[in-house]
């Protein structure tokens, strides 16, 4: 798989004189600012978007301390900043000129998030494009406006697509690995001010830092404040959002958007790792020079990207609302996706069509004529030992949600039974940890289909039934009876939740 195409040095080399203004970023980014305000003449920004304003600007200092930034990885910066600045300054405007747009009401959006390479993107397609909702299409977030005549439109959508055919031209593996078209419904990573998936393009061990006391809420405030101009005038529909790194800001989503579903697609972390690093490798050869593309740095970052914030999604989950969340495994939803996403759907309160069948077998059919997407987890570093230390016991929530249909253990017609081990801290010895099993009952239609719902952490007695609630790590219930085969198991409780070894 060639990563980056014979161009690529070329246009470093012709491009290599802009790249100096790197060392300046804050004269950079203030001629930035300048030309938005010019372009949009009339806005005055509030106390928070200056506060944005700020942020964006830390988010350049970050990029441009990027060792080895080639000429081809500053102009993608000054790009990024720019579609981004000019979105704030856009999206103010438009709700100063038009105060209705604030009362529009973004109607119980849909976050599918997860860490990277665990079908988000399929699970997003097929709800995107579901009728009754909508996703964002590239074409819009680089355009963030109220309807536009249909030749305007058209002009920002060839413009976003010479944007995309640029990256193809320089980085021919990118077609492979994450297909894009500027008309159809992509992530709102091209919304967000701040993202851990910033060091998929670049690698920022500091930013990585600044991320963990960044306050996210303003970037999903903002978030919002562009649906609800994308909405305006618009058909209503209910919208389908997707970004991996969305998942380390649970709570950040749920208090901007306090009706919004979650879903969260689940893989092993060793499949994960391999592939998220290649992606990275591709997106960094692309914005960085070759001698410093560092493979092993890059395993090291994203090792600790995702496992770090995984950890911190699961504490998040324990505080927020049991409906929030649906689980969905990687491995039994592309099993059988024909059964599994109909179940999602449900457990989202959405119809299934035969618009949606055939979403979900165009979704499926991707070409086959091209080498795949290669990748080997010992290129960046990696061994399953140390990927294991980092995710700890997640990694046996993944293989529950793989394996649990395989047990076929009933209990009585329409149940299902997996142990729950007491936790060493738990004095009952009813909880979710190591030690004595004890049976909660579940409801397999979902739960085993690869999909449940439920907050972990709620100290509820009584047996469970899952997707309504998968109750906590302090479990009330009774000894009773196991299937020797799910012994091995942990529940799905202290998997996410209760980490205590």
């Amino acid at each position: 798989m060639r990563r980056t195409s014979v161009t690529l040095d070329f246009v470093n080399l012709l491009t290599a004189m802009h790249a100096r203004g790197r060392h300046d970023p804050d004269k950079a980014f203030d001629k930035i600012v300048d030309k938005v305000r010019s372009d949009i003449d009339g806005v005055t920004l509030r106390e928070s978007d200056e506060a944005l304003l700020d942020s964006i600007r830390q988010l350049m200092r970050f990029t441009t301390g990027t060792e080895g930034l080639s000429g081809v990885g500053w102009l993608s910066i000054i790009d990024m900043i720019t579609a981004r600045v000019d979105n704030l300054f856009r999206v103010r405007k438009l709700h100063d000129l038009h105060p209705e747009i604030g009362r529009e009401v973004v109607r119980a959006p849909i976050f599918v998030v997860g860490m990277p390479r665990t079908a988000t993107t399929l699970t997003h397609k097929v709800l995107a494009q579901s009728p009754g909702n909508r996703g964002p299409l590239l074409w819009e977030m680089y355009n963030v406006d109220l309807p536009q005549p249909v030749n305007t439109q058209k002009r920002q959508r060839d413009a976003t697509q010479r944007r995309l055919d640029q990256t193809l031209a320089l980085s021919p593996s990118w077609k492979q690995i994450h297909p894009v078209s500027a008309d159809l419904p992509e992530e709102i990573y091209f919304l967000l001010i701040h993202t851990a998936l910033h060091c998929s393009v670049l690698p920022m061990p500091d930013y990585v830092e600044f991320l963990k006391t960044h306050d996210s809420t303003p970037d999903y405030q903002f978030i919002k404040e562009c649906l609800q101009v994308l909405q305006h005038g618009r058909e209503p529909k209910r919208w389908a959002l997707k970004h991996p790194g969305s998942l380390f800001h649970l709570q950040a989503v749920h208090k901007v958007f306090p009706d919004a579903k979650v879903v969260w697609t689940h893989r092993d972390p060793n499949t994960v790792m391999g592939s998220m690093c290649s992606m990275a490798e591709s997106l960094i050869r692309l914005h960085v020079r070759r001698r410093s593309v560092d493979l092993h740095a890059i395993g090291e970052l994203w090792l600790r990207i995702l496992s770090e914030g995984v950890a911190s999604a699961r504490d998040q989950r324990a505080s927020l609302p049991r409906t929030l969340v649906t689980d969905v495994g990687y491995h039994l939803l592309m099993s059988d996706p024909f059964t599994y996403v109909p179940h999602l759907f449900e457990q989202l309160d959405l119809p299934w069509s035969d618009v949606d069948e055939r979403n979900l077998k165009v979704a499926l059919d991707r070409p086959t004529d091209h080498r795949g997407h290669e990748y080997a987890m010992s290129f960046y570093g990696l061994t399953p030992e140390a990927i294991g230390d980092a995710f700890g016991d997640y990694e046996r929530f993944v293989t529950m949600l793989r394996l649990t249909t395989a047990t076929n253990a009933r209990t009585r017609p329409g149940t299902a039974w997996f142990p729950a081990y007491a936790h060493p801290d738990d004095r009952d010895g009813c909880g979710i940890g190591l030690g004595n099993a004890e049976a909660v009952e579940v409801v397999p239609d979902h739960f085993l289909g690869g999909v449940c719902g439920g907050r972990l952490g709620d100290p509820h007695a009584g047996d469970v039934e899952l997707p309504q609630a998968v109750h906590s790590s302090r479990l009330r219930c009774s000894p009773s009876s196991k299937p020797p085969l799910l012994q091995a198991f942990s529940t799905v409780n202290w998997a996410l939740h209760d980490r205590t070894p």
